[in-house]
């Protein structure tokens, strides 16, 4: 009889369809195994034998030994023996020869002869193939000394891939309805479409999804967090619709088409097929006999305790007996999770002597690989030193024979050579491997392959080696693989997987068989992943289950086959039961389980929570398993079909019911709360599990239906009564029965189960047999053919009795109906006390399991089904009956019967007033929710569900769609409500601080129902406030609007829950509504309530306890809207009932209660919906009976008529308030001409005081004191004072050249657009998404808080700030003392100096600024002579200009090196007036100095930094650049700016200002006052004249100063002369600028690369206008370049450059200058030098900012001035050339012009993911763990690892250090943070990216795909990064935690 494996490869011949090949016998001889040989070697495979059959056709052609040199004669035989005798030929040590040797082996059997080569790789494409005579072309050698084999696949994709270019056809067919079934790696990036996919696990992986058309769809982007995964892509199971099924590799089948049967001949030789076959076997064979005999993950680390028992011992072992004991050793490391990389290289390092680099690479190999052999010796002692010594950290280690390690590293060899196979095309089909591999898979093992010369198997194998396995089934090669697969490693895990993925997809029958095997092994399986494996997410059962259980075919098949369903609840059974048996220290499960036996009362039968089951998650995997056979259609229909399935589950089930029962404890509190997660653990999955298990009745007869349903019911009742044993008889009570009396109507009687709940002994949450009677009750909605309500004559109440109870009387019937609806009641029970906080003595333990049973993850499975079964029992019962029966539960009873004012009410022990009434409202609430909801009874579907939570949840607040996606039910959450919000709410957009919310549409608040089922009491309060506003506001005119109940939409007529509503035609609701709204008549008077209540508890009248009415408002409010519902729904019956009387002496009517309650003031809330009920009621009612209240409403009436009109409240609040008002502007205006007289007063005084001192000018208030600051007090501006690198100097390749052109005109307009990258649509170079680290210039820049402090305050505050931090020294501060940091005590910036506020006493002229036409600004050459004659009168010796001067003219007391207690010429007045400045600016320069010593090297200068060029025009710049292409005003300032000056922020102005302040103080400081200053103004003028003092020249060329240095020195030593500065300086900046073009455009131009392509930027409405500027200066710049250039071939170089390219260049690259000198002039003056009416006149919209600037600051045109040799500029800039050119020629740097950026980011998050999923750190060669990219150069590093790290520092740190000097940002990508880092210290911050809800989704936990917000990007780039806030935002953050540290090891 054929085996089913041969169903894989029915014959040999009809492969064939050459019928002309032959073959020599002697060659077919070639092609049999050797027995003989096999059999004489002792220990040796006996390899399986394919014979061939009669009348074979011949194999092929002769090989042509020129084709492929094959070797040996038989390579199958080399094969075999290379495997099992290279381990003694090499000494037990692997190396890379014997793997490449393995590897050519291995094709060489499959490779014998060149057309069969060609079939994988054609002939002319042999180029990719190895040389036979090359072993080292056969490994391929990695980065870090890693290898990995040759790969076939990767071969065959260069070929396709140079085919695709070529134009040629792909050699690969695609074959249509193909699954993709890619195994998806730890982490890697998955897509989801819940449009599309049936289920949330189905993913795609990120090819196939790019190949895919999901436009539209709600996609998911997330990862997979284990091997757990395959792409479904192509997987007709796992998609709704047919039409985005698959993708373009996996292109689908035609529409009705079914799936191809797998060829049953291939167009290939016989001997190939047979080739291969026998290749596989020979690997299947060897990786069994290795691993068979391989050790257990949980034998890791058991090393031998002795010498004696590491040579004698019998340790499992492949070696026969002679060898074992005899060396040699091997010491392999085991991948470990508990241990850091740092720790492990250092042990390893220890342990062998090795260097750190190579234990480093072994560790990392390691967590790659799963496990390295680090040591192979002969000396046992050093092998055991080895092993010890790794072992002593608690790592896992294993100490072996080295032949075992040897073979078990072949294994390894042999599965990623299967693996890659696996993914080839043999002949363009990818098939043949497979059907190989499956054919061999599925074979029995070869005859004596047994277990070898080894030790005998341990006893987890033993199943396997008798050849029979569970049940009797023969064993396979495959069960053999799935049962050690525990004993791989890492990596072969995942190669296996991709194995039988690629096995199980290529056919759906392959896919059944083998799947079957799989459920026959399941329990084994089971037992490796509960008891053995330390790698649980490697595990089989969470990879290779997902593809068995997930599919409804294999299931089904496997069921009937294998088992599986009957294994898998066996395997359950026995892991819950704690049936495990210890054997030898592999622990295994009693299969099949003992059952246990419920009558039997010598077992107690129930389950123990303190088994480990319930310690641990574990299980929840197979009930997982559980619950997806259960949600297969193919699996419902085979256990609805047999019975024996079904009772298999329920017994299951029920095992758990009633666990971990509880007691309300009424006394003490108790002392050990209930460990409530134990059982809690399991509760979810197993309620969804009942809810699916009882949805497989959707697909049952009526019969198999009812019949089941008796079964369960009987197990219910059972359990009850105590007749089972799986509840504890000890702490639950059998129920008894009693009768309740006249509740709701006199004289009624009902024998009902006896239960209070207020003094329940036992009490369970875990009901499970009522949840899956619950959804088999529904079943009979669908599948009971009910007509006109009748069911074979009999309805649907006496269907329940007769074929589900099985009672024998109505009797019996009655009392099972309420003894299955006896858990149910006491749940919601239960849970009303609880929020009444009755269980409050049972700890905090039953409120959290409270608030797990109601919430929305597990509440359709729980909760909602027992509101279901009460439903179910108002239609199966006497509505009635079923009301008391509830009453009575809630132990309500006494209130609806007798008298209402009865002081006994009051009176019990149990419970509390307010409780009670919590219990009422709670009651009335049931009622309503009972009736009005209808979602489940009526069987809604689940978009109409999903619709009506959205509407009720939006009705009462706009929320995000995180909000609302968390609030909806399970099932919900799992298909796409995308379209539903947009169909229901309207879409806010979010900004920079807020998410996007959503907000109900205005014309879905009708369908609200303030009383909804899940709506909390406030909840009900907001919805229903929203609707009555939106009454007032449609309805104007009615002052008090209600909202009436909507329509009840109860299930149709006929159908079996029709009569849910039924109570509402019958007295029972109105004898509800009157005992609720006669009750409420306490409120009117609630002083005779508490009288009521003290004369029950007997307490004093002057006692301080005297009780307070309860509110009774939810009470009345539910009792009302029952009246509306039953009005609408009765009216004529309810009204009717409303005027009985109850016989109760001095009772009243519902009708009288409510006429009270309309003409008490103390209903007024209720009055509107009083009035309603008793209109409609009135309506219903013969008129005789309501003769008496219309008399008296029409009295009402004509009164209201008669008497005055009311005042309207709202129109005399208003005249109350003008009045109040008008008073006050009067008191004012006295109190303000009270002190204009006394003002008066002062002033006279004044005048007669003249020679009185004013007072001191007030700077602000002190942070810490609140005192003014003032000269007599002074202090200074709270600042930070930081070290940074963010200027940008110009990269010379071509493509930054192009990002210069590109630069728009007007930097002071909205000219900035935003650039993305990844983007197809529109590319951007790749070159320029960061800017290069080595690019930036370093530079202090300062920042301030606005806020002051005194000096003294501030010495004070930092010491205490020092002493916090001796007090606190576990904590990392938010400060650092060391670096004189603090922190402000009000905003929480941070700061390390403080700038002094007050002003020079040093007089100086103001700067010039023209305001009037007419007025003129001094010509330079005025100014020059000015400054001249100044020069000649007060200056003796022009000698003396230059005494305090440096070398370039820059003035010594602004040094840093400049200690001014050393150096100061007047140390007295230092000492005395400016004591408090000279200390604050020593501080400033303490913490320059340092700086200035340490960035020698990164400033390029030897010499101290320079204040006015390195702080103050680094502040400028700074200033100057965040507000490039901003079109918006500073705050306060007006809308049309001028210039760039008034769009920065007051703050920042006024900061710059007090930085000139400060160096005007320290000339004060250096010099004294009495010091004439005139050589400083002079100095200004003679360094920009070099020959104006020919005797008195600066050595060094004007050209290598910063012009701006200088424009800030003019502004501190003379303003009036800045103006003039400015002029000279721009034109130094100017010829700066062309000399350093020269060089860059010889660098970008010369080598002639073309731009790369780029997006284009928007239109420059300026452009034109700032061209004319430059145009035509092509002349000019070739004259300078030709007399004083760099270079000779000045005319060639310029030849590169258009002249409008040379125009936008000299354009772009001294605009810079024009705006930070507008900047300084500003902050200096509050204005320009030129602000005439007609010189503003001239600025029109088109002007470029350029031509504004030169208008403002009153700069003559550059190209008409450099023309014109009269000028007075033209002969200065050619003495500055001249002077340039005799000294060096040294070219000038080239600023950044653009606007800055950071990292161009992609539009979506999910581009950069994928593109650095496998990109490798530039630094270490590995694939970092958590890779991070720089935000400012782009680079990529490894966040957190130990392999970058240099000493405590990791990698991000280090290259903070060269790049962002003392800040970095740096983008986390797999937690999808920003991380923050500042000298030490660092924060995380969010992304600027939102999902398309508007929403941060952080470490993308919703999986939502995210979209760069280009508002956040805007505010990270300019507020985070320019303004420099990085050390703000680490530091406030850090004050908010108590942070441990560590961020410089990141």
């Amino acid at each position: 009889m054929p085996l089913p494996g041969e169903r894989f490869l029915p014959s040999l011949n009809p492969f064939s369809r050459n019928t002309n090949n032959t073959q020599s016998p002697q060659h077919d001889q070639h092609l049999r195994y050797d027995q003989s040989s096999q059999q004489s070697r002792p220990g040796s495979h006996h390899l399986p034998h394919s014979p061939s059959q009669p009348g074979q056709s011949a194999f092929g052609n002769a090989v042509n030994p020129t084709q492929f040199p094959i070797g040996p004669s038989d390579p199958h035989k080399a094969l075999s023996e290379l495997l099992q005798q290279s381990h003694l030929q090499r000494g037990g040590r692997f190396s890379n020869t014997v793997k490449a040797a393995v590897v050519r082996a291995l094709y060489q059997t499959i490779w014998q002869r060149g057309d069969w080569q060609a079939l994988f790789i054609p002939s002319r494409e042999k180029r990719h193939i190895p040389s036979v005579q090359s072993l080292d072309d056969w490994v391929i050698h990695g980065d870090n000394e890693t290898s990995k084999i040759w790969s076939c696949r990767a071969a065959q994709k260069q070929v396709e891939k140079r085919r695709k270019e070529s134009g040629e056809e792909p050699l690969a067919r695609i074959r249509e309805g193909q699954i993709c079934g890619k195994v998806l790696q730890r982490f890697e990036r998955t897509f989801t479409c819940k449009t599309c996919a049936i289920t949330p696990s189905v993913v795609l992986c990120a090819d196939c999804f790019k190949a895919s058309d999901h436009e539209g769809h709600e996609v998911l982007f997330g990862q997979s967090y284990s091997f757990s995964a395959s792409c479904d892509c192509g997987d007709p199971t796992a998609w709704r619709t047919d039409s985005h099924l698959g993708c373009s590799h996996h292109p689908p089948l035609p529409l009705g088409e079914s799936p191809k049967p797998l060829p049953t001949k291939y167009e290939l030789p016989d001997a190939l097929l047979i080739a291969i076959h026998r290749t596989i076997v020979i690997c299947l064979e060897f990786i069994i006999q290795v691993l068979q005999h391989s050790s257990l993950p949980s034998e890791y680390g058991h090393l031998p305790k002795t010498e004696e028992e590491m040579l004698t011992s019998e340790t499992i072992t492949g070696e026969p007996k002679d060898r074992r004991g005899k060396g040699p050793w091997g010491v392999v490391m085991w991948q470990d999770e508990k241990h850091v990389l740092r720790e492990m290289t250092r042990q390893v390092r220890d342990a062998l002597g090795v260097k750190w680099e190579v234990s480093e690479q072994w560790v990392r190999e390691v967590d790659e690989v799963g496990r390295k052999v680090i040591f192979v010796s002969s000396n046992h002692v050093q092998a055991f030193h080895a092993a010890n010594m790794i072992q002593q950290i608690d790592a896992p280690v294993s100490l072996r024979l080295a032949a075992d390690v040897f073979r078990e590293e072949l294994v390894g060899v042999l599965i990623s050579w299967l693996c890659d196979l696996s993914q080839c095309t043999v002949g363009g089909d990818d098939t043949v491997f497979r059907r190989m591999l499956a054919k061999a898979m599925y074979e029995s093992r070869s005859r004596g392959a047994g277990i070898g010369a080894g030790t005998p198997l341990i006893p987890d194998l033993k199943e396997l080696e008798w050849g029979k396995i569970m049940g009797g089934h023969d064993v396979r090669r495959l069960d053999w693989l799935l049962q050690l697969d525990s004993r791989l490693w890492k990596k072969p895990k995942w190669e296996m997987r991709q194995i039988y993925c690629s096995v199980l997809y290529f056919d759906m029958e392959v896919r059944k068989d083998l799947a079957s095997r799989f459920a026959i092994n399941y329990p084994r399986l089971i037992e490796h992943y509960l008891f053995q494996d330390r790698e649980l997410d490697t595990n089989i059962i969470y990879s290779s289950a997902y593809l068995i259980f997930t599919n409804g075919q294999v299931c089904a098949a496997t069921t009937s086959k294998g088992h599986l369903f009957t294994n898998v609840v066996h395997v359950a059974h026995a892991w819950y039961t704690g049936q495990v048996v210890k054997n030898e220290g592999s622990d295994r499960l009693l299969i099949p389980p003992n059952q246990f036996d419920p009558n039997d009362t010598s077992s107690k039968g129930r389950l123990d929570l303190d088994l480990p089951a319930f310690r641990a998650k574990k299980g929840l995997a197979i009930l997982g398993h559980l619950r997806s056979i259960f949600r297969h259609t193919e699996m419902r229909k085979i256990i609805v079909r047999q019975p024996q399935l079904f009772n298999r589950a329920v017994a299951f089930i029920n095992m758990f019911v009633g666990v971990q029962p509880q007691r309300r404890e009424q006394g003490e509190h108790v002392e050990y709360e209930v460990d409530w997660l134990r059982s809690f653990v399991v509760l979810g999955d197993l309620a969804k599990m009942c809810r699916e298990f009882g949805e497989a009745f959707t697909l049952a007869t009526p019969d198999q239906l009812l019949s089941s349903m008796a079964v369960v019911i009987n197990r219910i009742l059972c359990d009850m009564m105590l007749m089972s044993n799986t509840l504890d008889k000890e702490r639950y009570i059998r129920p008894i029965e009693h009768d309740v009396e006249n509740v709701l109507v006199p004289g009624s009687s009902f024998t009902l189960v006896k239960q209070s709940v207020s003094r329940i002994e036992a009490f369970s949450f875990h009901h499970y047999m009522n949840l899956l009677l619950a959804e088999m009750l529904k079943a009979a909605r669908v599948i009971m053919p009910f007509e006109n309500g009748l069911l074979k004559g009999l309805n649907f109440r006496e269907v329940i009795e007769k074929f589900a109870l099985r009672s024998q009387n109505s009797g019996d019937g009655e009392r099972m109906k309420l003894m299955i609806l006896e858990y149910p009641m006491q749940k919601h029970v239960v849970l009303s006390q609880i929020r009444a906080d009755m269980w409050k003595k049972n700890g905090q333990a039953m409120r959290m399991q409270y608030h797990h049973y109601r919430e929305m993850g597990v509440r359709e499975a729980t909760l909602d089904q027992e509101f279901f079964l009460l439903q179910f029992g108002l239609c199966a019962m006497d509505p009635f009956k079923f009301v008391v029966a509830l009453i009575d539960r809630y132990g309500l009873a006494p209130w609806f019967r007798g008298n209402v004012n009865e002081p006994a009410l009051w009176l019990s022990s149990a419970t509390e007033p307010k409780q009670r009434i919590n219990l009422f409202e709670d009651f009335l609430l049931l009622m309503i929710h009972l009736v009005s909801y209808p979602a489940i009874i009526d069987g809604w579907s689940r978009q109409k569900i999903t619709r009506k939570h959205i509407i009720h949840q939006l009705a009462v607040q706009p929320m995000s769609y995180s909000e609302v996606y968390k609030k909806l039910p399970e099932r919900s959450q799992e298909i796409s409500v995308g379209p539903l919000l947009k169909e229901l709410a309207d879409f806010r957009e979010p900004t920079e601080t807020a998410s996007g919310q959503y907000s109900l549409k205005e014309e879905f608040y009708d369908e609200v129902d303030p009383y909804w089922h899940y709506y909390s009491r406030n909840d009900q309060r907001a919805a229903m406030d929203r609707l009555l506003a939106r009454a007032k506001k449609l309805t104007p005119a009615v002052e008090d609007p209600i909202i009436l109940p909507r329509p009840l939409e109860l299930p149709p007529p006929g159908t079996p829950y029709s009569g849910v509503g039924d109570f509402l035609h019958t007295h029972v609701v109105s004898d509800l509504v009157y005992w609720a709204i006669a009750h409420c008549m306490h409120i009117a008077n609630p002083d005779q309530w508490a009288t009521t209540v003290i004369s029950v508890t007997h307490l004093p009248e002057g006692s301080k306890d005297v009780p307070q009415i309860p509110t009774w408002d939810f009470v009345l409010d539910y009792a009302l809207h029952l009246a509306m519902i039953a009005l609408q729904v009765a009216p004529n019956e309810f009204a009717e009932a409303t005027v009985n009387l109850k016989d109760e002496e001095g009772s009243h009517s519902i009708f009288q209660n409510l006429w009270l309650m309309q003409t008490s003031s103390a209903f007024k809330p209720w009055k509107a919906r009083v009035d309603h009920i008793l209109d409609v009621v009135v309506k219903h009612l013969p008129s005789h009976y309501t003769t008496d209240y219309r008399a008296h409403l029409e009295a009402e009436s004509l009164l209201s008529l008669s008497s005055p009109t009311k005042p309207d409240p709202k129109a005399a609040a208003k005249e109350r308030q003008r009045n109040i008002m008008a008073a006050f502007a009067k008191q004012q205006q006295d109190f303000a001409a009270l002190m204009g007289e006394d003002d008066d007063d002062e002033d006279g005084d004044e005048s007669m005081n003249e020679d009185e001192p004013a007072e001191s000018e007030t700077h602000g208030q002190c942070i810490v004191c609140q005192e003014d600051v003032t000269a007599k007090a002074p202090g200074g501006m709270l600042a930070l004072l930081q070290p940074s690198r963010l200027l940008r100097e110009s990269v010379y390749e071509r493509d930054w050249l192009e990002e210069h052109l590109l630069i728009p005109t007007s930097l002071d307009r909205a000219t900035r657009y935003h650039r993305f990258s990844l983007d197809p649509n529109d590319p951007e170079p790749s070159t320029t998404e960061g800017y290069p680290g080595a690019n930036l210039k370093f530079g202090v820049y300062m920042s301030a808080c606005s806020h002051f402090m005194h000096d003294v305050c501030m010495g004070n505050y930092f010491e205490a700030t020092k002493t916090r931090h001796t007090q606190q020294v576990q904590r990392h501060h938010p400060e650092n003392a060391v670096r004189l940091e603090f922190m402000c005590p009000l905003c929480k910036s941070l700061g390390n100096v403080l700038i002094p506020v007050e002003s020079s006493t040093t007089s100086r002229k103001p700067p010039v600024a023209i305001k009037k036409d007419g007025e003129k600004i001094p010509t330079l050459s005025l100014t020059i002579r000015k400054v001249s004659s100044e020069g000649l009168l007060r200056v003796a010796d022009s000698q003396r200009i230059w005494d305090h001067h440096f070398e370039t003219g820059e003035v010594i007391p602004w040094f840093s090196d400049c200690v001014f207690s050393v150096h100061s010429l007047d140390h007295t007045h230092r000492r005395a007036q400016m004591r408090s400045i000279s200390r604050m600016a020593d501080r400033m320069r303490g913490l320059i100095r340092p700086l200035s010593e340490q960035s020698q090297r990164i400033r390029g200068k030897k010499t101290h930094m320079y204040l006015p060029d390195d702080m103050v025009g680094y502040t400028v710049s700074m200033a100057e650049v965040a507000h490039r292409g901003l079109g918006t005003a500073a705050s306060g300032s007006k809308e049309g700016v001028m210039s760039v000056a008034e769009q920065v922020n007051e703050m920042s102005m006024k900061l710059i200002k007090k930085l000139i302040g400060l160096l005007q103080l320290e000339l004060d400081l250096y010099f004294g006052p009495s010091f004439d200053r005139t050589a400083l103004r002079v100095g200004i003028f003679a360094r920009f004249l070099p020959d104006w003092y020919r005797s008195s020249t600066l050595p060094s060329p004007l050209l290598l100063r910063r012009p701006l240095g200088m424009v800030i020195e003019a502004a501190a030593i003379a303003p009036d002369l800045l103006q003039s500065v400015i002029v000279m300086a721009y034109y130094a900046e100017l010829t700066r600028v062309m000399l350093g073009l020269s060089l860059f455009v010889k660098k970008c131009l010369t080598p002639r690369t073309p731009a790369s392509r780029r997006s284009t930027p928007p239109a420059d409405s300026t452009l034109a206008d700032g061209l004319t500027i430059f145009t035509g200066f092509k002349p000019i710049m070739l004259s300078i370049l030709r007399n004083a250039g760099p270079y000779t071939d000045s005319d060639g170089i310029l030849s590169l450059l258009t002249d409008e390219m040379l125009a936008k260049l000299l354009y772009s690259h001294t605009l810079p200058f024009l705006r930070r000198a507008a900047i300084v002039y500003y902050a200096v003056s509050g204005t320009y030098p030129n602000t005439s009416p007609a010189a503003l006149a001239a600025i029109t919209p088109a002007t470029s900012e350029y031509s504004r600037l030169l208008t403002l600051m009153g700069i003559p045109r550059p190209k008409e001035t450099l023309r014109d040799p009269s000028a007075t500029e033209t002969p200065i800039v050619a003495r500055w050339l001249t002077q340039w050119a005799m000294q060096g020629r040294v070219i000038p740097s080239l600023e950044f012009p653009g606007t800055y950026e950071l990292l161009r980011l992609p539009r979506r998050w999910e581009d950069i993911v994928l593109v650095h999923a496998n990109r490798k750190c530039g630094k270490c060669g590995t694939k970092p763990t958590y890779p991070a990219v720089c935000m400012f150069c782009g680079t990529m590093v490894c966040l957190g690892g130990d392999c970058c790290s240099e000493g405590e520092q990791g990698e991000c740190n280090i290259h903070m250090r060269e790049c962002g000097a003392v800040v970095g940002m740096f983008i986390d990508i797999r937690r999808w943070v920003i991380l923050y880092l500042y000298a030490g210290s660092g924060s995380f911050g969010h992304m600027p990216y939102l999902d398309e809800h508007g929403e941060l989704d952080i470490s993308m936990r919703r999986g939502h795909r995210q979209y760069i917000h280009v508002g956040r990007m805007d505010e990270l780039r300019r507020a985070t990064w320019l303004m420099h806030t990085i050390p703000h935002i680490t530091a406030r953050k850090l004050e908010l935690t108590t942070d441990g540290g560590g961020w410089g090891c990141l």
